[in-house]
């Protein structure tokens, strides 16, 4: 870093031997002025001078005494040029002085403000080199505690339910200052890069942070900076895999039977009476056909109901007619009756055409439902006969099924022993694959602990002994349930048959639409 008094103290002194030689220069010129004085002055005395002897004569005390005069008059003239003279010399000099100070002081200004912003810029480049070698550093502790948590973790799935070895915490301690270790190693060299880019920047900072002695002002040179500024050193990069593995759950759960059941000879002897069935369908048929009667004679008495209802409102309305006048002359007793009679016989024929039509339809009606009835007894009896030869079918298949059944349970439990060794034995190898993705992402690839080489081959005996674990459990289950599976099954599997007579849902419903009388015209 620069001294500032010291180089203010260097040009000061510069400036003041310039000012001397400046000084000195001009008082040189000094003795010429003098003599180009005395050049002048001699002429005008000459001039002077024979101007008097015009007037008086050169030995005369007038003369002399004005010649005496004038030469003391010229004198003064001169001395008090050659006095502004030296006042001018001296004010130059002054003025010099006072310009020089003043540049002194912008320079001064301009060192101290530099000094101050270089200091500034330096210390913030030591904070931000400290700050990201403490994040590297951090960013590193970081991955170095994930890294053992997920080791230890790991561990802990895998020997769940298991005792881990007495020298394994041990191992996990070695291992995370192994680990702790190389991060110091890491963040030396780290270190290093960043001081030399620390130096490297702060030097090119201050070389282009320039004061100007011409004017006492201060600039930056951008470019030149752009150009040479050198960047902090990015972190290496750490890189590091997490493989996972997950505890070695592969296992064989056989289905328990909680119902499993035995039987007698006659449990085991089955039959079934169609006749019954059959012979409950007849008499379905005779009562929906009974109950179909009933139902026709209530619909006849309904008809038969409004007719006579009908006959008496329209024998009154008959009453109550009387014919047309024409030209004002009213009709006769017997012109009345007879209006009346054939009025009468009009609605006596209209209620019969019209109670012939209601009893057709109760006709038409019957006779569907009873169809209906007689189909739904031939389709009742063909579904009964239907279900007797698929009961015949089932008991002649019965034995041959049990036997077939045995047959196939030995070679199921054959087949599934031969596949569950195949899918554990490929899937131990997967697991002990996956578990040496972990190990090597975890130990590297040539471990020097022995403890963490015994970790290994622990670990895969372990996986073999699961294996030979599941496979006895599926050869006791086996052993255990496949008598009583077999027993199950012969009294089990029955040709029974859930026969329900079939109904038949019949709807006796006809919708008695009286005729409206308003319906029934007369014409006469």
């Amino acid at each position: 870093m620069v001294d500032v008094e010291t180089c203010i103290t260097r040009y000061n002194t510069k400036l003041s031997e310039a000012r001397d030689a400046i000084e000195e220069e001009l008082n040189a010129k000094k003795t010429p002025f003098e003599v180009k004085i005395d050049g002048v002055h001699t002429t005008y005395l000459d001039a002077f001078k024979l101007y008097l002897k015009n007037c008086y004569d050169e030995n005369s005390t007038e003369y002399t005494d004005k010649v005496a005069a004038y030469t003391l008059e010229l004198q003064g003239i001169k001395d008090r040029a050659v006095l502004a003279f030296e006042k001018a010399v001296t004010a130059a000099i002054a003025r010099i002085k006072v310009f020089h100070d003043q540049i002194l002081a912008r320079f001064r200004s301009c060192l101290t403000n530099r000094t101050c912003r270089i200091t500034s810029y330096d210390a913030q480049i030591n904070a931000r080199s400290i700050d990201i070698v403490n994040r590297y550093r951090t960013q590193l502790e970081a991955i170095v505690t994930k890294k053992v948590s997920f080791v230890r973790c790991t561990f802990s799935q895998l020997y769940a339910g298991k005792t881990l070895d007495a020298e394994h915490e041990t191992t996990m301690v070695a291992y995370n200052a192994e680990l702790s270790g190389q991060v110091d190693t890491d963040v030396n060299a780290f270190q290093g890069l960043v001081d030399t880019a620390v130096e490297a920047i702060k030097e090119s900072y201050r070389c282009n942070y320039k004061c100007y002695f011409q004017t006492g002002c201060y600039g930056f040179s951008r470019k030149s900076y752009s150009r040479s500024c050198i960047s902090f050193p990015s972190p290496p990069k750490t890189s590091y895999k997490l493989v996972g593995v997950g505890q070695f759950k592969a296992d064989w759960n056989g289905c328990a039977y909680n119902c499993l059941r035995t039987c007698t000879v006659e449990e085991k002897t089955c039959t079934f009476n169609d006749q019954t069935h059959i012979d409950e369908i007849g008499t379905k048929v005779t009562g929906y056909k009974s109950d179909l009667a009933d139902k026709v004679v209530e619909w006849q008495g309904q008809v038969t109901a409004w007719e006579a209802t009908a006959t008496e409102s329209l024998t009154a309305t008959v009453q109550c007619m009387i014919p047309k006048t024409y030209c004002g002359v009213a009709p006769t007793e017997a012109e009345i009756e007879a209006y009346q009679a054939s009025a009468q016989t009009q609605a006596t024929n209209w209620i019969a055409a019209k109670k012939t039509e209601l009893l057709a339809q109760i006709t038409a009606l019957e006779t569907r439902i009873t169809g209906q009835i007689d189909s739904w007894k031939i389709r009742a009896e063909a579904y009964i006969t239907k279900v007797k030869a698929q009961f015949d079918c089932c008991v002649t298949n019965k034995n041959a099924k049990i036997l077939s059944y045995t047959t196939s349970l030995e070679e199921k439990r054959v087949a599934q022993r031969a596949a569950l060794v195949t899918r554990l034995n490929d899937l131990a190898t997967q697991h002990k694959c996956q578990f040496d993705q972990f190990y090597l992402c975890a130990f590297g690839e040539a471990p020097v602990d022995t403890l963490i080489q015994d970790l290994q081959t622990l670990y895969h005996g372990c996986v073999d002994i699961k294996v030979d674990d599941v496979l006895a459990k599926f050869d006791a289950f086996w052993t255990e349930w496949q008598p009583q599976l077999e027993e199950h099954y012969t009294c089990g599997f029955k040709c029974t048959t859930k026969v329900t007579t079939p109904c038949l849902n019949l709807s006796y419903k006809w919708n008695f639409c009286a005729p409206s009388l308003s319906s029934c015209r007369f014409y006469c």
